[in-house]
């Protein structure tokens, strides 16, 4: 899922706060590529173009009605090579985000696809080797009005958006 471009901004400009405030060095995301990480197939390199249509599949199958989320809290998740991301979450559960989270976790699996363990609903602002302390932040929240399959290129900071899906009314 993406955040309205002016949310996107926020994200953004909250990130270079924090990394000058918590005296990380890492390069930030950017708003192009701030998004709500719910699913991940834990795959690096090429996904075969049969993984990718069954993830349309999955995505065209999702009817969920438009929800709210909010992010009020930084957090650092252990990464590889030694790296941190440092990320915005929820301090409270959002239960139309979980849901949806569920059902596309539960699908991948039905399908047989590879699928990252659920996690925590994130937005990541960079990485960094450094680790920074979990921080109470202004409430950055939007409407979200579709969700996103997004192939992550790993090592070229690009992020392809492969489909889209408006999520109903409420």
């Amino acid at each position: 899922m993406l955040p309205p471009p002016a949310v996107a901004q926020s994200v953004h400009a909250l990130g270079h706060q924090l990394r000058r405030s918590i005296g990380l060095r890492g390069k930030l995301i950017g708003p192009d590529r701030y998004h709500i990480t719910l699913c991940g197939t834990g795959a690096f390199g090429e996904v075969p173009f049969e993984i990718i249509e069954l993830l349309k599949q999955i995505g065209t199958a999702i009817q969920d009605p438009v929800f709210d989320v909010f992010f009020d809290l930084t957090a650092a998740f252990s990464g590889s090579y030694g790296k941190r991301s440092l990320v915005l979450m929820a301090s409270d559960t959002l239960p139309a985000l979980l849901t949806l989270q569920t059902r596309l976790h539960d699908a991948m699996q039905a399908a047989n696809l590879p699928v990252d363990e659920r996690f925590n609903p994130h937005i990541t602002l960079l990485y960094d080797k450094r680790p920074a302390p979990r921080i109470e932040i202004p409430r950055l929240s939007f409407t979200v009005p579709e969700f996103v399959l997004i192939r992550s290129v790993h090592g070229t900071s690009r992020h392809d958006h492969l489909a889209r899906w408006q999520l109903g009314a409420r």
